[in-house]
């Protein structure tokens, strides 16, 4: 690691303006123009109603959710299928910039929390995270963290950067591969989206030393985070 590189703590870094970016997430729908389904390739309202129509319910945890926008459109297309009942969906982000919940929507609920923080301990059946991994600290912590609250059956998606990755002393590509590969995760390098089905409990081996918020633009143009790590010791 260079030495120049100034590490932030994660309770430094949620106040960084870099963190609190308002242009990558807050407005995008569920489907159609910028949307999730744009990025996931597939639309969040016909998962959750498909899932709905093979299990009886769906829960749905969108981690940094932005204006909740996409959590709103599937509720109303549930409530238009009259399937509102058999859903839950949760939306999480670090600010309150959320839209307002109409009355007639009953199935969404959303939290101001950071990703570490926040700390209900529930299985989900589609987990989503747009590019919201850009912006924490401890990504590996975080991923651990979510992988781990799936349902057996429950579907995982985010988008990953493994540039803003640095593992001291390794190749972040060639040391994350192989345990994604072993859990059944995969990754795309050319999308930059992760993504597996049901519950994993996975250990990366590694001691986070903290976030650079100063790294300028990653793939996407947009400023984000940097996370450092060393190998723990055995």
């Amino acid at each position: 690691m260079e030495q120049s590189v100034k590490l932030l703590p994660e309770k430094e870094l949620i106040w960084s303006p870099i963190v609190a970016n308002s242009n990558m997430n807050r407005k995008r729908n569920a489907s159609g123009v910028n949307s999730y389904a744009q990025e996931i390739r597939f639309e969040p309202e016909q998962f959750l109603k498909n899932f709905i129509e093979e299990y009886g319910r769906v829960k749905w945890l969108d981690l940094c959710c932005g204006q909740g926008n996409a959590l709103l459109q599937s509720a109303r297309y549930l409530e238009n299928q009259k399937l509102q009942n058999k859903a839950s969906l949760t939306g999480i982000d670090l600010v309150n910039y959320f839209t307002s919940t109409p009355k007639h929507i009953y199935c969404v609920h959303f939290e101001v929390s950071s990703l570490l923080n926040w700390t209900k301990i529930e299985k989900y059946d589609l987990i989503t995270c747009i590019h919201g991994l850009h912006y924490v600290g401890d990504k590996l912590s975080t991923l651990k963290k979510y992988l781990a609250m799936l349902s057996p059956n429950g579907h995982f998606t985010a988008n990953l950067d493994l540039k803003s990755i640095h593992i001291e002393n390794h190749n972040t590509s060639k040391f994350l591969q192989p345990i994604f590969e072993e859990n059944h995760i995969s990754y795309n390098s050319k999308t930059k989206m992760i993504e597996c089905i049901g519950t994993k409990i996975i250990e990366f081996g590694v001691q986070y030393l903290g976030a650079n918020d100063k790294a300028g633009p990653n793939y996407t143009g947009q400023e984000a985070v940097d996370s450092y790590y060393i190998i723990k010791s055995p």
